[in-house]
């Protein structure tokens, strides 16, 4: 991520171009026309077509925004593809029924988009040799902004192609390969608590950090934590599966009001990239991927909904007969597990570093004893977004992304 007080016009170009390349690369997997212009089975989001071509015209807009280019490419794709969903009530879906451009005229249209920001990072005076620290302020941060974004749909765009059908799928030949342990014979990973004293944490952005931020970020919350224990690592699929396999999915006294309503609607049974390999009965499952389903990795972190999550805490709260109820880390907890650490580890799975996920004890933990604090899979937290204290920013909403981890 570039420093934004010493960046050189290099770096931001190098940056600018792996992202680029990253959403190139992803959805290069998918094959013929029509697996780019069919919604999702769920209908929440948009074809994936949208997803090809609303990073590209985001950097235009903004540009234009901030005075840093004139002139639109195509003034109704940078109208259609300009606002994706939130999974809202007042979000527009009525896209998911139109006609969309052809994948050939997108890609036409990215190509245009990228001379453009090329040729605007090689050019620009914010970047020259001894260049002032580029804050909010200066139109340059629209050029920062664009490469976060674009860096997001990265994520939620490799979500959708785990949800397709395999036949329209292919894996490309430059996707990152995956962790050397990833598919090495499991063994039985002991899951225990670690004890975290009492202190209090600082949630929020420093103004001056010289990295860029959303305006979310910024704003400052000092919050008492009181001592708690949270697990080692996340909890694997082999955990989860005994959730699975005692019946957690048919008990409703495991689930919050609005979570059974979802496990009814959907008729879950599992979690979603769980393929059933034989008779439900059985209980015999393998795991679906984004390019291949693949033997169970029983010590991979479970992927599952926040319904599924505070379910599992609620029965594991049953198993251990345990006198504090297990729950999910709530975002302050979340910084007391990191607190302690200098920096996020160079080996942490971020960024695409690793094709796939990996087993929950293949990287080092971090100072305080805990593994994957950051990476591997997003975070799901017991608590909502709280707005930081900034009287001169609007209250704005944000997805807090977070991942199963239980606690007592």
């Amino acid at each position: 991520m570039p420093n934004l007080a010493t960046c050189t016009r290099h770096q931001v170009l190098d940056y600018f171009n792996n992202g680029w390349l990253m959403t190139e690369v992803l959805l290069s997997a998918l094959q013929g026309e029509q697996a780019f212009l069919d919604p999702p089975y769920h209908q929440l989001r948009h074809p994936l077509i949208f997803y090809l071509c609303h990073p590209a015209v985001l950097y235009i807009n903004k540009l234009r925004l901030a005075g840093l280019i004139g002139e639109a490419i195509d003034p109704y794709f940078e109208q259609l593809f300009e606002t994706g969903v939130d999974e809202m009530s007042w979000d527009d879906m009525s896209k998911n029924e139109m006609d969309w451009p052809s994948v050939r005229e997108v890609v036409e249209y990215r190509r245009r988009a990228y001379k453009i920001v090329r040729e605007l990072i090689e050019t620009m005076p914010a970047l020259e040799e001894g260049h002032e620290p580029i804050t909010m302020e200066n139109p340059a941060w629209a050029l920062f902004l664009g490469f976060e974004h674009e860096r997001i749909h990265i994520e939620t765009s490799s979500v959708l192609l785990r949800e397709l059908p395999l036949s329209v799928l292919r894996q490309p030949e430059a996707w990152p390969t995956p962790h050397p342990s990833a598919f090495a014979e499991s063994q039985a990973i002991e899951n225990q608590l670690i004890p975290v004293p009492a202190r209090t944490v600082t949630v929020g952005k420093p103004w001056a950090e010289p990295l860029f931020g959303w305006d979310n970020e910024y704003g400052k919350r000092q919050v008492r934590v009181r001592s708690f224990q949270a697990s080692k690592y996340l909890v694997t699929n082999q955990e989860f599966y005994q959730f699975v396999v005692a019946g957690g999915y048919q008990e409703s006294k495991y689930w919050t009001e609005h979570g059974w309503a979802w496990r009814q609607n959907c008729n879950a049974k599992w979690p979603t990239f769980w393929v059933a390999d034989g008779p439900a009965g059985l209980h015999q499952y393998r795991l679906r991927t984004i390019f291949q389903v693949v033997d169970m990795p029983w010590s991979w972190p479970v992927a599952v909904n926040w319904y599924e999550a505070k379910a599992y805490c609620a029965w594991k709260t049953e198993q251990d007969n345990s006198p504090m109820p297990y729950r999910l880390l709530t975002e302050n907890e979340h910084h007391r597990l990191r607190e302690d650490d200098e920096a996020v580890p160079q080996s942490a799975n971020l960024h695409l570093t690793w094709g796939s996920e990996t087993p929950v004890n293949a990287l080092p933990p971090n100072t305080n004893g805990f593994y994957d604090v950051f990476g591997n899979l997003w975070h799901w937290c017991e608590d909502d977004f709280h707005p930081l204290e900034v009287p001169s920013t609007p209250d704005l909403r944000r997805l807090q992304h977070s991942l199963l981890r239980w606690r007592a």
